[in-house]
């Protein structure tokens, strides 16, 4: 798999045939939007991290804060969502990644971003940990996603289909989160001042349940990784 300069393009060979996917390729098949801010390329070396803080954990530090447990609730509810469907391995239940806690803080502010963008960046920052020079793990996040995409760009489809659609991944999670249906259609994290304005009889949802019960269900897709990853692993010493 190689991209062009500016990631816009994914070129690889599939069957012995050239494929490519482009950055409409994404808003087409996954309905992704295509404009906005880059996320990758905000932050920099002496990113002032205050804005974003104060927003996504209620306090004013000039630093990066990786720890979850500091979040403000709304910020926890869609950095989980984020790390488990988006851009999964963006985190884990003890830390994030300033990507993640930027990604969150535009959505949390309501500021548009190149969704297509965000992913292809994100593919190839994977793709680099697969190198000889890079001692982590190979990275099988998101293949479900190039997969998809040449189903239905290519009609191409591998002979072997063992494997059920990934549990970390769901078809709605990226067009709920960033609101991209009516709002008849999609759940909505509210600000506190929201959820005030909106008249209810209901009892008030036990949020601190919520955020157990994900990550219990993170530790869930960490197992589901790591399983899948042995698979194909015994796969491949099966094949050599």
């Amino acid at each position: 798999m190689s991209f062009n300069s500016d990631h816009s393009i994914i070129n690889s060979f599939v069957f012995k045939k050239k494929i490519e996917i482009t950055k409409a390729d994404f808003g087409i098949f996954l309905n992704l939007r295509t404009e906005g801010l880059r996320a990758h390329a905000l932050t920099t070396t002496n990113f002032d991290w205050t804005e974003v803080n104060h927003v996504i954990r209620g306090i004013r530090v000039k630093d990066h804060l990786p720890k979850v447990s500091t979040l403000v609730r709304d910020a926890r509810i869609i950095q989980h969502v984020l790390k488990t469907s988006i851009i999964p391995k963006a985190g884990d239940i003890v830390n994030i990644t300033p990507l993640l806690s930027n990604v969150a803080y535009m959505i949390m502010i309501r500021q548009p971003i190149d969704e297509a963008q965000l992913l292809i960046d994100y593919i190839y920052g994977l793709s680099e940990i697969g190198h000889v020079d890079h001692k982590r793990k190979k990275s099988i996040a998101l293949g479900h996603l190039i997969a998809h995409i040449l189903e239905k760009k290519y009609d191409l489809i591998h002979p072997e289909q063992d494997f059920e659609e990934p549990l970390y991944y769901n078809d709605v999670s990226f067009r709920a989160i960033f609101n991209k249906d009516e709002p008849s259609k999609t759940h909505v994290v509210l600000s506190e001042t929201e959820e005030e304005a909106e008249p209810s009889h209901a009892a008030e949802p036990n949020y601190q349940d919520l955020v157990q019960r994900f990550d219990n269900l993170e530790a869930h897709f960490d197992q589901r990784f790591d399983q899948i990853e042995t698979h194909l692993q015994q796969q491949d010493i099966q094949h050599n």
